[in-house]
Parts: structure tokens; sequence; C-alpha cells
């Protein structure tokens, strides 16, 4: 990773008009180039700098250098860095998108993030209590950080395309074992057998083994659903499937785990096992009536790491 490092001295503050008057001084925008950007900036959201770059004024890589260099912050070169994919589920989609944050590399205890915005004062706090490690914060150009989050964060029905097309990749060798049961219970299934469902049930499951994944947490909010797993004690955002899925998703947990389908006013607690070529996997499956419908914690048991 490239990093350049800044002067040894305390931070100082950059507004849009300071911006502007170091990039005047240094002859790296013209007077009518400042005043386009600067009229553009009222009527959105963006920074200056972002702007800037957007329009072809400013090479973005000279931008966050002279940044770093006016907050005494190091500033890495994200077009030579290659972003560990391990990494990613850290920070969730909607914080890394939000903050234009994105976490580039783990050594021990110490995460390395790349943030757009190096006034942020509230952001490394934020993150230190979602991710549980110390961070070393870096500063990047925001066109291409934005580029980056948009490339490793996929959207709900993207990362569904996703699981169910390793799901193909899989074949025959993973199957949820289902118990024996009865009519009203077949009956029932056969309500929420959709291909996609049961994929995206067998994909997340696999994929949690995979990971090494103690918990499988499945939380329903009033505009989402939200999955993660918790690995090394830590809870990590991996997905949020539509919301057209929400009533068929829980109902196949809860027949899968044998659980009534039809009750959802108290916590049920029931078992399902996952087949993965010679390998059966228990899971202990909780259900938890909460604001939005119902929340599924399940607990891998997979006897192999016992």
């Amino acid at each position: 990773m490239t990093v350049t490092k800044p002067p040894a001295s305390g931070p100082v503050d950059l507004s849009a008009d300071r911006l502007g008057d170091l990039l005047l001084s240094e002859g790296i925008v013209t007077p009518a180039q400042l005043q386009a950007a600067l009229a553009e900036q009222k009527t959105g959201t963006h920074r200056l700098g972002y702007i800037l770059v957007k329009q072809g004024v400013v090479d973005e890589l000279e931008l966050t250098k002279m940044l770093a260099r006016q907050y005494r912050m190091p500033a890495v070169d994200l077009s030579q860095f290659e972003v560990d994919p391990r990494l990613v589920p850290l920070i969730p989609p909607d914080l890394a998108a939000k903050r234009i944050v994105l976490p580039l590399r783990r050594e021990g205890r110490t995460l390395t993030v790349a943030v757009a915005d190096p006034t942020d004062q509230g952001l490394l706090e934020d993150l230190k209590f979602i991710t549980r490690y110390d961070l070393f914060p870096v500063l990047a150009g925001e066109h291409t950080l934005k580029a980056l989050i948009e490339k490793h964060y996929e959207t709900g029905d993207e990362q569904l395309q996703t699981i169910l097309r390793e799901m193909e990749g899989i074949g025959e060798d993973v199957e949820v074992v289902e118990e024996e049961e009865d009519e009203s219970i077949a009956a029932m299934q056969a309500a929420v057998d959709d291909a996609p469902v049961v994929k995206l049930i067998n994909g997340v499951l696999t994929d949690a083994v995979k990971r090494g994944a103690s918990d499988i947490h499945i939380e329903p909010f009033e505009h989402e659903i939200r999955i993660r797993y918790r690995v090394d004690g830590a809870l990590l955002e991996v997905m949020k499937p539509p919301m057209k899925m929400k009533a068929a998703l829980t109902s196949r947990i809860k027949i899968l785990a044998q659980l009534n389908i039809a009750e959802r006013r108290v916590p049920q607690d029931g078992r399902l096992k996952l087949k993965m070529g010679s390998r059966v996997i228990d899971f202990r499956v909780s259900t938890v009536p909460v604001l939005f419908g119902e929340k599924i914690v399940m607990r891998i048991l997979d006897k192999g790491n016992l």
C-alpha cells in the first residue's frame, strides 16, 4: 500500500473557502474553475474537492496529498492497493456508503481504514465501537473511494444473486435435512418452498460455516432485513435480503426447525441439520418476537470443530 506520511504537527481546519484559496495560491485551479465548482457545490451535497476531481480540474491524488498535508494525515493511493474482501464485512454497508470509509488491512488489533472526510470527528469512535479494533485512518480520494465502496458492497438483490450463483456451483452436496412431519406442516411448507428462498437459506448456512461463524442473526426492521454472522466475537453484517422475502424466509426456517409457524407472539426453540458432503452440522434455532417481526438466531454446533 502506497502511503504518504504527513508532517509531524497538529491538524488544522480546512473549510471549502480555505481549500479554494490554497488551490488558487498553488496555481492548481483558476478563479473561473473555482467559482464554477463552488456554484455546483451549493446545489448539491458533494464537497468541493470531489466536484473539482469530477470536473477534471484537479488530479485526485495530488488533491489528496495536499489535504493530507493540511490535516497531518497519511495519504493512500488506492489505485495501487487491492482491498482484502475478508475485511469488508467489518464495516456495515450503510455506514461505509454514508461516511465514505473502507477497511484496507489488519495488523494484529489495528485496522487501517481509508476515509475521505478528515473533518468527520466521530467516525473513528463509531468504527472502534462497531469493529472492536484500534483504528489507523489514512486519507483517500473521495471519487476513487466511493467507486471501491460500490464495488465491494453489494445491494440486497445483488447479494442474493451472488449466493444463488454460488449454490448452483455446489449442486447436490448441500441440503437441509428435514425431519418427519405431519400433513399440516407439509402443506404449510409447500407455501414457502420457493426455490430462491430455499437456496438463500442453504447458501447462508453454508457460507456461515465456511467463515467459521458461531451464530447467524436474521433481524427484521421497518424497511429492511439484516443477516449478520458472529465471527471471533464480533457481529458482521453480510447481506440485506429483499423485504419481499421476509415472511417466506422466517416461515421456511421455522418449518425446518420444527417450530410452529403460526405462533409469532412467543419465543420458540428448535434444531435443524445441514448436510455438507459427508458432514452433518447441527444448528440450534431460536425465534424471538420483536417490533417488526421475529428475530432468528441460529447457533452453529459444528461437531467437526469441537
